[in-house]
């Protein structure tokens, strides 16, 4: 990579200094000697810099609109409400070996008592362990179907993310309640009805303009007259499942403990055991001083178990962020790249301009212009070239944009205020590059430079 960057960088300095060290074999030198040096260069090569300078402005454009309307799905995602809170929580994971927790009743029993011990701890409010933590892209699908559920030609079965849980989970995670309760100890208990807790989204999927508290459902593709029935007793706020910019996924919770009584008597032996959880711990003040008394209590109750991902959901959170927040960089570095590309053009051809106009900006200025008049005239040639560029740029802007929209989140590819920003920021900078060589071309003493002549 870097010898083929160092070849196309030579390749870059020879085609560039190629052509005008052709038009100097063309040039006469008796005819450049009598004028002193101070041959102008023709129509033809200050309409190829005019050109060059145009198609620089257009590309800074197409790049700004891009980096824009990146910047501005960015920040609507930063705004966009994951459905829980993540400050002062900390998660880790755990996968309990199963040659030494072969049953779900003993998964159960580590769990809970690890709960009992970590809520012990000094600062730490809620614990709890669950089977998935948010915004971290797993869905565990499950089918299911509700109680007098028809299926219909566009929709033969429902599926939804499924969460086994132990503790006080949406007390950790901060999930509101909207409907009912939330799942407590009592729901452990072996002969306590089978429950469920589900989200909102699901609510609506199923039981539309009605109360879902009391209704029941069997897990499964099909009704099976073998298989409990489950009973929703909460409903509660939607969660980001995958990153912020995904759409919401249904979600149901259930405990830990029911997992094999979902299933008919006769196969519920047979149902493997869930003993991979995530660690959910909520604290008063910074959750990651509590990751060493994580780690000890663990090794207390097995000297054997390794943790696993030990983060704050805060850090979880920002690690969905990454790959939007790389994009965003990336383009809005080589848009600020291509926009100092462009400023450079347009300065150096508006210098090189006046440079070769000197004579007649002197003659000008003897005869009565003023310095405002000068100024005026080169930050109008400055303008001419920038919106000469705005516009070849907008029209490529309005066509490609469109490529981006699997990049976009809650903006459109046409968005209106990107556009328009955009525009803003190139004419800004377009007439300060501007500027300088129109400063200098006032600077001009008239009277002095016709003698030098």
């Amino acid at each position: 990579m870097l010898i083929a960057a160092c070849v196309l960088i030579g390749l870059t300095g020879i085609l560039c200094g190629l052509p005008p060290a052709l038009a100097s074999l063309r040039t006469d030198i008796l005819d450049a000697l009598r004028d002193g040096g101070h041959a102008s260069a023709g129509g033809s090569q200050q309409r190829l810099r005019n050109a060059l300078v145009v198609v620089e402005t257009a590309l800074a454009l197409l790049l700004l609109v891009g980096s824009g309307l990146l910047l501005r799905s960015f920040v609507r995602m930063l705004e966009t409400d994951p459905g829980f809170q993540p400050q002062h929580t900390l998660t880790a994971h755990l996968s309990l070996p199963e040659h030494d927790y072969p049953s779900q009743e003993k998964i159960d029993r580590f769990y809970t008592e690890l709960l009992r011990r970590l809520s012990a701890l000094p600062q730490v409010r809620y614990t709890a362990a669950s089977s998935n933590i948010p915004v971290i892209g797993i869905n565990s699908d499950r089918a299911y179907v509700p109680e007098g559920y028809t299926a219909s030609k566009d929709r033969s079965w429902l599926s939804t993310s499924n969460y086994f849980i132990v503790g006080d989970y949406f007390s950790a995670m901060r999930i509101p309640l909207l409907r009912g309760r939330y799942l407590n100890a009592s729901d452990d208990q072996p002969d306590a009805p089978v429950v469920a807790v589900i989200s909102q989204s699901l609510a609506q999927q199923v039981w539309s303009g009605q109360n879902p508290i009391g209704k029941r459902f069997q897990m499964g593709g099909k009704p099976d007259s073998k298989r409990p029935f489950i009973t929703v007793v909460g409903v509660v706020g939607d969660i980001r499942q995958g990153a912020l910019d995904r759409d919401v996924y249904p979600q149901m919770y259930e405990p830990l403990s029911q997992l094999q009584r979902q299933f008919q008597p006769e196969v519920a032996g047979l149902i493997g055991t869930h003993s991979g959880m995530h660690v959910v711990i909520q604290s008063t003040g910074d959750p990651s001083t509590l990751a060493a008394s994580l780690e000890k209590t663990v090794l207390q109750l097995d000297p054997l178990l390794a943790v696993e991902n030990i983060q704050t959901m805060d850090t979880v959170l920002s690690s969905t962020e990454s790959p939007r927040r790389f994009n965003t960089l990336a383009l809005t570095s080589f848009a600020g790249v291509a926009l100092l590309l462009a400023l450079l053009g347009i300065g150096g051809v508006l210098a090189y301009t006046v440079s070769e106009r000197t004579r007649e900006i002197a003659i000008r200025m003897a005869l009565g212009a003023t310095r405002e008049d000068v100024v005026r005239r080169i930050l109008r040639s400055a303008f001419t070239l920038a919106v000469s560029g705005i516009a070849l740029g907008l029209a490529a802007s309005f066509w490609l944009t469109r490529f981006l929209e699997s990049l976009l989140y809650g903006v459109k590819p046409l968005d209106l205020p990107a556009f328009f920003g955009a525009v803003f920021v190139l004419l800004a900078c377009a007439l300060f590059a501007g500027w300088l060589p129109a400063r200098r071309a006032a600077s001009i003493d008239p009277m002095q430079t016709l003698r030098s002549e």
